[in-house]
């Protein structure tokens, strides 16, 4: 079972235990103190299930390769890259920990949550659904449902796949006027963590558009020319060669404005699309700027 579908598994209490077990001697505890220090039992809700919240959790973070279970200790997993099981780096780069073991570590039980990522990702920014019943609604529209695994939707899966989507940095909520739980499919949060990583990071360092779209997509296949998104984009198609979705324009956009890259065009060189609205523009090339 996926995260998506165990909606007790959440970010935040995979990374309470990961938090923990960062400052622990040997990165290690022994599975009944951890159980009671994260999960006292007078917090337990269901009379049937000790912990549930707890053990979900656990469950995930170790089947996702987050954690090992060794003889009656958890631990953290020391295959880990060693920036993201350090004391003092692991917590800050903990929503990539999980982006990469989620999705680009060939993990067969969370290809649901990629997909329905990726298919949020590749809907227009600008006319996207930002509610649970218009996302039922349009999947059923666009063919999708049973691919996604939505054919019998509810709004607790749903908010499960937008708590998930917030947390990794591909979208963003607010509260409409009428106090509604808006979602907005937008991963500049995403892009502005792995800028540095994805130029490999060389300062003033220059990408072609193609280079750069190839390097996200093997880093993270929720976006264009990924796992996930050619999965979805053959089935809703939408997005013409050489065009990047509004989604990823958009933020792309965005972290030009605040200074963090610069976009270009140069002559004789393969142009990308980037939609804005009702225009669009063309550029070759991308430049970190700091």
């Amino acid at each position: 079972m996926s995260v998506l579908k165990t909606g007790r598994a959440t970010p935040s209490r995979m990374r309470g235990i990961f938090r923990y077990l960062l400052q622990e001697p040997k990165q290690r505890a022994n599975r009944e103190k951890l159980t009671r220090l994260l999960s006292p039992e007078k917090l337990s809700e269901d009379k049937n299930e000790k912990y549930p919240m707890f053990n979900d959790s656990l469950r995930e973070s170790i089947k996702c390769g987050l954690l090992i279970a060794d003889n009656d200790d958890i631990a953290i997993n020391f295959e880990l890259p060693e920036a993201s099981r350090h004391p003092h780096t692991g917590d800050k780069l903990f929503p990539d920990t999980l982006v990469q073991l989620l999705f680009a570590s060939d993990n067969e039980d969370e290809e649901d949550l990629g997909r329905l990522i990726a298919w949020y990702l590749a809907q227009d920014i600008y006319d996207a659904p930002r509610t649970c019943k218009e996302v039922e609604q349009l999947v059923v529209e666009q063919g999708v449902d049973r691919s996604l695994d939505l054919k019998a939707s509810s709004n607790a899966l749903l908010g499960q796949a937008e708590d998930w989507m917030c947390y990794l940095g591909f979208a963003w909520s607010h509260a409409s006027d009428s106090n509604k739980k808006l979602v907005v499919a937008e991963p500049t949060a995403y892009l502005r963590r792995n800028l540095k990583d994805l130029f490999q990071g060389e300062a003033k360092a220059k990408l072609s558009i193609r280079d750069f779209i190839a390097r996200l997509a093997k880093k993270c296949p929720l976006f264009e020319t990924g796992k996930f998104r050619e999965q979805v984009e053959e089935k809703i198609g939408g997005r013409l060669p050489n065009h990047l979705s509004t989604s990823t324009a958009f933020a792309l956009f965005r972290l030009q404005d605040d200074g963090c890259i610069k976009l270009v065009r140069e002559s004789d060189a393969d142009l990308f699309i980037f939609p804005s609205g009702d225009k669009e523009a063309g550029f070759s090339h991308i430049i970190l700027m700091g």
